[in-house]
């Protein structure tokens, strides 16, 4: 099983920064990084980390699955009915690639049979959700994110206090706006007004917009 990465630096030191491997398949598996999927050659699977940012990745990466090629994409706002078909989708938002679990949704099962085996020798788990806006965690994130926002609007706390009470109080591994820093406000912004067109309790934070349209 031949796996091409298109990712960032800063993406790919995340991933790998999770160092566990399955010894039984790790030697059955070769790995290669690229930053654009034109420069993939003979590899079987492609997991394309940067795909919601760069759209003029989409025919490149249909024309390796036309050749047989199974297709990942980070893709949180986008449901796989908005994709070509036979699309994967993957929550590859930072803070979350150096999980051991790996959100993904869509795909036929042989295809998510040859992920789920390539997870395994990487140490992790695979969890396959339905295929709805923003997965399971990342929904769950923006939404505590969201709420310390208005916290913090209606002078309850501070960031600095917010962030330590929720570290401390629910063993988070960042607090909520460190989360916003890490994975990024504009991000969150756009998959909470997603989201809030059908659920209004995602409506997001007056101040939590004014912070990011003056970025």
């Amino acid at each position: 099983m031949k796996v091409a990465w298109i990712a960032r630096d800063e993406q790919k030191q995340e991933w790998c920064s999770f160092t566990k491997h399955n010894a039984e398949l790790a030697d059955t598996v070769s790995t290669t990084w690229h930053h654009h999927p034109s420069a993939i050659t003979d590899q079987t699977i492609c997991i394309d980390l940067v795909f919601e940012d760069q759209p003029d990745h989409l025919g490149v990466l249909e024309n390796f699955q036309q050749q047989g090629g199974i297709v990942v994409v980070a893709a949180t706002l986008n449901t796989c009915q908005q994709l070509p078909s036979g699309f994967i989708r993957m929550n590859a938002w930072p803070g979350f690639l150096d999980k051991p679990c790996v959100e993904l949704a869509g795909g036929t099962t042989p295809a998510q049979e040859q992920l789920n085996l390539f997870f395994k020798s990487v140490g992790r788990t695979t969890e396959w959700v339905n295929d709805q806006i923003g997965f399971i965690a990342p929904r769950v994130i923006a939404c505590v994110i969201n709420e310390a926002y208005l916290a913090l609007q209606e002078g309850v706390s501070t960031k600095d206090q917010i962030d330590t009470a929720m570290q401390l109080g629910t063993n988070y591994p960042h607090g909520p706006f460190a989360w916003a820093n890490k994975i990024g406000k504009k991000k969150i912004i756009a998959l909470l007004t997603a989201l809030s067109k059908d659920f209004p309790r995602y409506t997001p934070a007056p101040n939590f917009c004014e912070e990011v349209n003056a970025l």
